[in-house]
């Protein structure tokens, strides 16, 4: 049952941080193009306060309970080596633990990252993780 509720707020956080991620490189970068500057400059500041409150604890969230989902599932390693579950599930980890870790040195401790200010690769990021979560059950 705690397992059960692990995953499900894991679920969800990671929904609220990857719609965030979607919502800001999808739409806001239509509306870019579209808006003028004042008005965008206008909409990214509304998006940015009411996201700021809830995005950062989302992703915390996302971390905390795929780091106890990962330790639940990964399992024992046979004497053959890592399964190919295993290998996937050890690559979703580390890209996780790569996103949550920026953002929290990002959001929490104002440390801005060397490269990659936007949030293109995080975006991409959470769509290869999502994949990945679809296909290791399955290799």
């Amino acid at each position: 049952m705690i397992y059960l509720f692990i995953k499900i707020l894991h679920i969800f956080s990671v929904f609220i941080y990857g719609g965030f991620l979607f919502t800001d490189n999808l739409i806001l970068m239509k509306m870019q193009k579209t808006l003028s500057k004042e008005k965008y400059d206008e909409v990214r500041a509304y998006f940015k306060e009411f996201t700021r409150v809830l995005v950062p604890k989302a992703l915390v969230v996302a971390v905390i309970t795929g780091v106890l989902l990962f330790h639940n599932s990964f399992g024992s390693v046979s004497e053959d080596g890592l399964s190919n579950f295993q290998i996937v599930l050890s690559i979703k980890a580390i890209l996780g633990l790569w996103l949550g870790l920026r953002g929290i040195l990002q959001v929490f401790f104002g440390i801005q990252p060397f490269f990659f200010k936007s949030h293109k690769l995080p975006f991409i990021l959470v769509i290869i993780i999502i994949f990945l979560s679809q296909i290791m059950f399955n290799i």
